[in-house]
């Protein structure tokens, strides 16, 4: 019995050391770093985006970059590079072929993500129950009108509904303003299986619903 607790005692002292190792190096052990979130190919950049944008294997040439009202970025060798109006897959494609044409790498492989997203917004006034300003959703670009009326409210009993017009800003900054007639798409007057008016309301957009006179 006395040689049987010797052995064991023997054994314990030698996994001390290799026990007292194994905690040094979990308390020693970085956390683990969330995984950034992936931004959905199809979005479209829009001026006011935050993107982020790096190539494989080139971490000089990593860059994260406001896009201006102009639809400008400007990055590493390049220089400015319109990315408005393209989707984010469209965009990578943009640079690396702005990096392979302009003979600074052969076969380069471009990630873009979306940092952060400028706030969308239209803004709704007139004869509805809520009027004020309809937020975007973050990955959302457009809108249908029928969906950006029904989230103030939708129409009050003296709302001219086959009258509502919609003022868009042009990228000339000429106004043009639309007249669409929704008095068969909303509320207990919507045609059988109509859920959208197929018109886009699109971030900027004013939207103003006359009341009708009697």
């Amino acid at each position: 019995m006395p040689r049987l607790r010797l052995l064991l005692t023997i054994v314990l002292l030698g996994l001390s050391p290799i026990l007292c190792l194994a905690q040094v190096a979990g308390a020693q052990a970085p956390p683990a770093t969330a995984q950034t979130a992936v931004t959905d190919p199809s979005y479209r950049l829009s001026a006011g985006d935050t993107v982020a944008i790096s190539i494989f294997g080139e971490p000089e040439l990593a860059a994260t970059q406001t896009i201006a009202r102009t639809g400008e970025v400007r990055i590493p060798l390049i220089g400015e590079i319109t990315l408005t109006g393209k989707s984010v897959r469209d965009a990578e494609r943009a640079l690396e072929a702005a990096y392979r044409d302009g003979e600074f790498l052969k076969a380069p492989v471009a990630t873009l993500s979306v940092v952060s997203y400028f706030p969308r917004e239209v803004s709704v006034l007139g004869a509805v129950r809520s009027p004020g300003t309809v937020l975007f959703p973050r990955d959302v670009t457009t809108l249908d009108i029928v969906e950006v009326i029904t989230r103030v409210g939708g129409f009050i009993p003296v709302s001219k509904s086959d009258a509502v017009t919609i003022t868009r800003r042009n990228a000339d900054g000429r106004e043009t303003v639309t007249v669409v007639n929704l008095e068969n798409t909303m509320g207990g007057r919507r045609q059988a299986g109509r859920e959208s008016a197929d018109f886009i309301i699109y971030p900027g957009d004013r939207i103003w619903v006359p009341e009708r006179i009697f």
